[in-house]
């Protein structure tokens, strides 16, 4: 609708067609434009044009939400790069790409956690044993501690193709290694078949913390929060013989053919933050 105000090299507003106005009639699946409704009616009589225009505009446009809302720009600053892209550069054609969420140089690797850290494994799960011909999903837990200054460690991640009984298995043996202490979400399937399972998986878990997590929002708009924080560098890995897998993964996505590990590092962050994030709203916006 607005391609014509807009550069396609760049995704931004082309400023000198801002504010000029165009008329259009629609005729089937197609819009037909013109630069003057003179234009239009003359092929056709019996149409009835329509004036359409585009005005280019930014924040730094908005002089009375700056004034009460100085906080707002910050904020815009402190999204991902994806939607820093979108909200506050107004590039209308940016796509998620590869490199765009996550980047190796965000993250520092680390030998040693430090103590009093709050512990969370997320569980984003799937049921399909590798065999020579497939190359199923991964099952993925991943553990994610903070330290009371709002820095984020990667702690562990179990990785995994299997049965749903050997996923089952993996998920108990983690948790009875990773104590009690250590907050458990599920991602939970739609329909009520995934209702039944992840109440399968919580009675498994008894004495255990744990809790289900419907996600159902696009994984994109899941991975930003924890990609903005990674680009800030507040988020740790500590050295393990996994790391390899995540970053290769992390910076492929989206695009990559696995991405288990960004939505168990998303479903983790949003489990931390849920103090100030409606986690379960969140995700069903």
């Amino acid at each position: 609708m607005i391609s014509w105000w807009i550069d396609e090299k760049t995704g931004s507003a082309i400023p000198e067609r801002s504010g000029v106005i165009r008329w259009f009639v629609v005729e089937g699946d197609k819009i037909v434009w013109a630069d003057t409704k003179k234009e239009l009616t003359d092929k056709d009589s019996t149409r009835l044009p329509k004036s359409f225009s585009f005005i280019a505009s930014n924040i730094f446009d908005n002089k009375i939400l700056l004034e009460r809302d100085p906080g707002y720009l910050a904020s815009l600053k402190a999204l991902s790069r994806f939607e820093r892209e979108q909200l506050l550069h107004g590039n209308w054609n940016v796509r998620p790409t590869s490199g765009m969420f996550f980047q190796r140089s965000y993250f520092q690797v680390i030998d040693v956690l430090p103590r009093n850290l709050t512990f969370m494994r997320y569980w984003d799960r799937a049921a399909t044993k590798k065999t020579e011909n497939n190359d199923p999903d991964y099952t993925v837990g991943l553990k994610l501690a903070k330290d009371m200054n709002g820095i984020f460690y990667i702690a562990d991640i179990v990785r995994l193709q299997e049965s749903p009984l050997q996923v089952q298995n993996a998920i108990k043996n983690t948790a009875s290694q990773d104590g009690v202490n250590c907050k458990i979400g599920i991602e939970q399937d739609p329909g009520q078949a995934g209702v039944s399972e992840a109440d399968l998986l919580i009675r498994m878990l008894s004495g255990f913390n744990v809790k289900p997590y419907k996600a159902t929002k696009d994984k994109v708009t899941r991975a930003s929060p924890v990609s903005a924080q990674a680009e800030a560098g507040n988020i740790r890995v500590l050295r393990g013989h996994w790391n390899e897998d995540f970053f290769k993964e992390l910076e492929n996505f989206p695009d990559s053919n696995h991405d288990d590990i960004v939505d168990a590092l998303s479903g983790a962050f949003l489990m931390h933050t849920e103090s100030n994030y409606n986690f379960e709203a969140f995700i069903k916006m």
